[in-house]
């Protein structure tokens, strides 16, 4: 698990000061990224050797609100790993007192940016990746 923080800015706030439900996915595709550079994989390391992992399917279930200048937490878990694609779950609690407001999960394919083709990962990010796996707990 890694765990980033984010300040909910006021452009990702309507007017009653929530953050529209959109700004979840962004939170976690930049908790997604913080994960992997955490575990020493980095997107341009990947793309230099022509992988990248588009979204196959993602959700959200939105418990509570996040409003303008929270401070959130988002706790990341790799929880699947082929050489083929990966699953992440995702834990957004109030940082100030644990509030759980939103889980999520994403589904990942590995493919070739430059065909555009499924691809299987190689050792070098398999590796890394599959030494980090592991189950999110029980909400």
């Amino acid at each position: 698990m890694y765990s980033a923080k984010f300040n909910v800015r006021f452009y990702e706030t309507d007017m009653m000061g929530i953050a529209h439900h959109s700004n979840h996915f962004r939170w976690f595709e930049n908790a997604r990224v913080e994960y992997l550079r955490h575990i020493g994989i980095t997107l341009g390391s990947m793309m230099d050797e022509d992988i990248v992992f588009p979204i196959m399917n993602v959700s959200c279930h939105y418990n509570e609100p996040a409003r303008f200048d929270d401070v959130i937490r988002i706790e990341t878990y790799l929880t699947k790993l082929t050489r083929a694609q990966m699953v992440f779950k995702y834990r957004m609690v109030r940082d100030v007192d644990d509030v759980l407001l939103a889980t999520g999960e994403t589904k990942n394919a590995f493919m070739m940016k430059s065909t555009g083709k499924i691809c299987r990962v190689s050792d070098k990010f398999y590796k890394p990746m599959l030494e980090s796996v592991e189950e999110m707990p029980n909400e």
